[in-house]
């Protein structure tokens, strides 16, 4: 049977001029599972400990050449091997060899002669404490690093949220601007005191004559900058020449570090930027549907290197600025659209009350609501009586003719602000009476009843009357916790059942106080 060996609990070394005591100790600490070397003098343990590092040193004193204060220095000394523990060993019992242990850098001392258990203790504890040592140290070269992360992600963040502000302040402007050359103008002077350059300006693409003229909104940081705008103002750029010209072009941006030491060809106002001390330029295209509307160039008055991370900033203001167009072409229409889409959202196409999914949305609302303000809210569902009959009899289009005089009738029976009638499916309606306690729903769902009664629709085949009329559930409850507003309609829905199962053209109320319930039928 094979035995693996099992990994050694430490590697030390044991340095004695003593080789009863060598023999001794290395014996006892294999025993224990220790790896042990041995040296035999101080110079010899100087040269296996730089060999191969052990991890613990018991080193004798009094040693011929070098003693063991002497040897400890020099381990010390050296940063390899400085961090390794060393207990000494001898027969010396003064104090001040113990205190002068301590001083040149030992860890523990042992008197001979030894006990084994003593030493055995002190040699565990000392290895112990080594690899708390060096787990601690572990620990705090992963928190250095987690903090020199976290560290460039907070400056991360802060760049982000500079770069975030910026983009919000320059397009709330941008928002703000009524049209487009005001909304250029402003862009010139919030991009460049929030990026510090010195000098802005903007070339609009005249389409007929083929060239770029200068925009009537720029931005100078200061005075002496007006003499470069009166010159700009002049030229007008081609397709491909000088820096507009190319961004025209190409509709990509453009950036130069410094125009003072560049041709005329690539930038034809370098004589004149040099003179008013404009050194590093870039411009960005404006571009909607692939359309350059605008190209918007920056000037700063000393030499800097290509910043990709600032030419996107510019690209991403660009962008609004080009937003901005299609916005205002588009606004009118959309908001015609969307107030089509509000009234189709929420009115019902053949009555012109609410329907179905305006009553869920309100109902929501109003039972919240009420809860605040601990109010009642009563729930009235109605259902046509026969409404099928009606439509074989008579047809489709007076059933809508029909629909549509009931739903006039229910709403001109609710006068409370807040009330809401709304076409719940088929002939079915329902009414949210806000604010509303069980004696006023009932009044009030009677004299809906009473209501499309007297319009005096002849129904002929209606069991309960020669008119078209109603039956109608009531529920009213003050809205609690336990009890949300789904909870009502499907038992406003049960009540309006139990009034067509009683005989129909009539009222039946179930009343909800807080956790008490109570049944009436009328």
């Amino acid at each position: 049977m094979n035995h693996e060996k099992l990994p050694a609990k430490g590697d030390l070394l044991i340095v004695d001029d003593n080789p009863n005591n060598l023999r001794l100790l290395a014996t006892m600490l294999v025993a224990q599972g220790y790896k042990v070397r041995k040296a035999i003098n101080g110079q010899l343990a100087l040269n296996v400990t730089k060999t191969a590092r052990p991890e613990l040193i018991l080193l004798d004193i009094n040693m011929p050449e070098i003693n063991g204060f002497e040897v400890c220095k020099q381990l010390k000394a050296d940063p390899q091997t400085s961090e390794i523990p060393i207990i000494f060993l001898s027969a010396l019992h003064e104090a001040e060899d113990k205190v002068k242990a301590f001083e040149v850098g030992g860890s523990d001392y042992i008197t001979k002669p030894f006990q084994f258990p003593e030493v055995l203790a002190r040699v565990e504890n000392q290895l112990a404490r080594q690899n708390l040592q060096i787990k601690l140290q572990e620990q705090a070269r992963k928190l250095a690093l987690q903090n020199q992360i976290l560290q460039q992600e907070i400056e991360e963040r802060k760049r982000v949220e500079a770069e975030i502000r910026f983009l919000l302040t320059t397009s709330k402007a941008i928002g703000n601007s009524p049209d487009f050359h005001a909304a250029l103008e402003v862009t010139l002077r919030q991009v460049c005191e929030i990026i510090n350059w010195d000098f802005g300006e903007a070339w609009i693409p005249n389409e007929r004559r083929g060239i770029l003229e200068s925009s009537r909104g720029w931005y100078g940081l200061n005075p002496s900058l007006e003499i470069f705008r009166q010159k700009s103002e002049k030229l007008t750029f081609a397709p491909n020449v000088g820096l507009p010209g190319r961004i025209w072009s190409s509709q990509q941006p453009e950036w130069l570090e410094d125009v003072s030491n560049v041709s005329k060809k690539v930038c034809v106002r370098s004589q004149i930027a040099k003179k008013v001390g404009l050194k590093a330029t870039f411009g960005v295209p404006i571009i909607v549907d692939n359309l350059v509307l605008a190209i918007i160039v920056f000037y700063k008055q000393n030499p800097l290197k290509s910043e990709p991370r600032l030419v996107e900033l510019v690209q991403a203001v660009a962008e609004q600025l080009g937003s901005l167009i299609q916005r205002k072409k588009a606004e009118a229409a959309i908001l015609e659209v969307n107030q089509e889409l509000q009234r189709i959202a929420n009115i019902d196409g053949l009555t012109g009350v609410a329907n179905r999914r305006k009553f869920e949305d309100y109902l929501h609302s109003e039972w919240r609501r009420m809860f605040r303000e601990k109010s009642p809210l009563s729930l009235v569902f109605c259902d046509v009586d026969f409404f099928k009959n009606y439509n074989d009899t008579y047809g489709h289009l007076a059933g809508d003719d029909c629909l549509k005089k009931v739903a006039r009738a229910i709403e001109n029976n609710l006068k409370k602000p807040g009330n809401l009638v709304a076409r719940y499916g088929g002939e079915e309606f329902a009414v949210i009476l806000s604010n509303t306690d069980a004696e006023a729903a009932v009044c009030i769902a009677e004299n809906i009843r009473l209501s499309v009664e007297n319009l005096k629709i002849i129904h002929q085949q209606s069991p309960v009357s020669k008119y078209v009329t109603l039956s109608l559930g009531v529920v009213s409850k003050i809205p609690t916790l336990d009890f949300n507003s789904s909870a009502l309609v499907a038992l406003a829905d049960e009540v309006l059942y139990q009034a067509k199962k009683q005989g129909r053209n009539r009222v039946v109320q179930k009343k909800l106080l807080g956790n008490d319930s109570q049944n009436r039928e009328k």
